[in-house]
């Protein structure tokens, strides 16, 4: 009989090696003088808005997408910081998928062999990502246990490469990775991208190319910009939800304590009031039900589309308090301890000393114009305030160690959320925020050896695309043969 792990782990299910890159600062950094006070910052996270009811502002994107983005960005980044030094970056920078593969090299004459999976209880479908004996995930990077959802997105592009090779018998391993990776380049460049970015950034960026992320020629590799990673790309946090009704056909009541409890990483039981789930493999009731969440009309079984939380200032309340075991593996570097999510981005931005939102705003507007590109607003102070409740705006109106207000002289994750909520009315970023990460990701898809940006790229017929020149996220959860698990 099969166990919870179906076979020995490939190689690219083992941890990689750290790379141990630079990141890039793209604009500037803030003068010490300048700098607001630390314990001002943990008032103001304290003071946002955590929803605590059943009802979310929505955007109109499906959720799935939500944790699509977490997968993206942990395969560009994983920030390693030191007290007095710049940050590293363990992972490539390129939108390679080490995440999965990890980052050795492949021989182009060894055939390619299936990933390891794990098996759900008490069913075993090959549902799960593989886990040790103890439950802990065997993946290139492990940080992709740290919450259900993302579990779930991981096991399945494990599905979409081991269903490459059944479709391809003897393909190489290098060929079968450089199709699974140009599939998922063009998944994040024309699905995901689209939905999360400004309409008016996407068209510029994807007809006349990037305007302040750039490939440095003295540098022979990309490197992320620290704004992007520290900041810009720490949007996703306020897409998530409460509550995930119908998460599928046997979980009616998901919650996000949910998500971490049905994990490694983050399972500390009870959670959420309920019985622990055993963590060495997924239970069967757990299970994503794609179809709700990547669609954005009602499921065949009725079920309504589960759609993102708006991106603003308001979060999911588990975020506030965030488990210890939960809790993002910088929070231990934090200027000052705590569990709350919106603390701890902004004591993050404030330890790089990154420039403030304004600052990054005016710089990036002035580089899209100098290339005569479209021009948008830069938030002034009074945006900054609109719609946050009285605490909010009384701490966003203080200069405390600094010699503006947080409103004039805004902490760059908390403008780029600004920014979304003013101009786009929180259904997608605005047009800074939209700029620094459409741009980052298409640099990373550039730059890495497989790329859909190398000229007469298209998906290939045999993977059943349902476009003809791009890839969904709906696409590859079909060929994982995900769709109606």
């Amino acid at each position: 009989m099969p166990g919870p792990h179906e076979s020995a782990p490939t190689s690219g299910n083992q941890p990689a090696p750290p790379l141990h890159r630079p990141f890039k600062r793209c604009f500037g950094s803030t003068p010490k003088a300048e700098l607001p006070d630390a314990a001002l910052l943990c008032e103001l996270g304290a003071a946002f808005r955590f929803n605590v009811t059943d009802t979310e502002a929505e955007t109109e994107i499906p959720v799935g997408y939500t944790y699509l983005c977490q997968f993206v960005f942990h395969d560009l980044t994983s920030m390693v910081a030191e007290a007095g030094r710049e940050p590293i970056n363990l992972r490539s920078g390129r939108l390679d998928l080490d995440g999965v593969f990890g980052t050795g090299t492949t021989d182009p004459t060894k055939p390619a062999t299936p990933m390891a999976l794990g098996r759900t209880a008490p069913g075993a479908r090959p549902c799960d990502l593989p886990r040790d004996a103890s439950g802990r995930s065997v993946i290139a990077d492990p940080r992709n246990d740290d919450n259900l959802a993302l579990a779930q997105t991981h096991m399945a592009v494990i599905r979409f490469y081991n269903a490459i090779i059944a479709r391809y018998p003897g393909i190489s391993e290098r060929q079968a990775r450089a199709l699974a990776v140009t599939h998922v380049q063009s998944i994040v460049l024309h699905d995901l991208l689209p939905r999360l970015t400004d309409p008016v950034v996407y068209a510029d960026v994807m007809q006349n190319g990037r305007s302040v992320i750039h490939v440095d020629p003295q540098v022979t590799e990309f490197l992320i910009p620290l704004e992007f990673a520290a900041a810009c790309a720490r949007f996703g946090h306020s897409m998530i939800r409460t509550v995930y009704q119908h998460w599928n056909a046997a979980n009616p009541g998901a919650m996000l304590f949910g998500f971490w409890k049905n994990t490694y990483n983050s399972s500390d039981p009870p959670l959420d009031g309920t019985l622990d789930e055993p963590r060495i493999q997924l239970s069967d009731r757990w299970i994503a039900e794609w179809e709700r969440l990547l669609s954005p009309w009602p499921s065949s079984s009725g079920q309504p589309p589960l759609l993102a939380s708006r991106i603003d200032t308001v979060f999911a309340y588990p975020l506030a308090q965030i488990p210890e075991i939960a809790l993002p593996a910088l929070a231990s570097s934090s200027l000052l301890p705590s569990a709350n999510i919106a603390t701890l981005s902004l004591l993050r931005g404030l330890s790089l000393r990154l420039s403030s939102g304004q600052t990054v705003a005016r710089q990036v507007l002035a580089a899209v114009m100098d290339r005569g590109g479209p021009t948008f607003p830069v938030l002034t102070a009074d945006q900054i305030v609109k719609d946050e409740p009285e605490a909010v705006r009384t701490l966003l109106s203080e200069a405390r160690g600094g010699a503006r207000t947080l409103a004039e002289s805004t902490p760059l994750l908390l403008y780029t959320l600004k920014e979304a909520a003013i101009l786009n009315n929180g259904m997608r970023l605005g047009p800074m925020g939209s700029r620094i990460v459409m741009e980052t990701v298409h640099a990373a898809i550039e730059a890495a050896q497989h790329s859909i940006l190398a000229p007469r790229w298209k998906p290939d017929p045999d993977l059943k695309p349902t476009a003809a020149d791009h890839y969904t996220f709906a696409d590859l959860i079909s060929f994982a043969g995900l769709s109606n698990q």
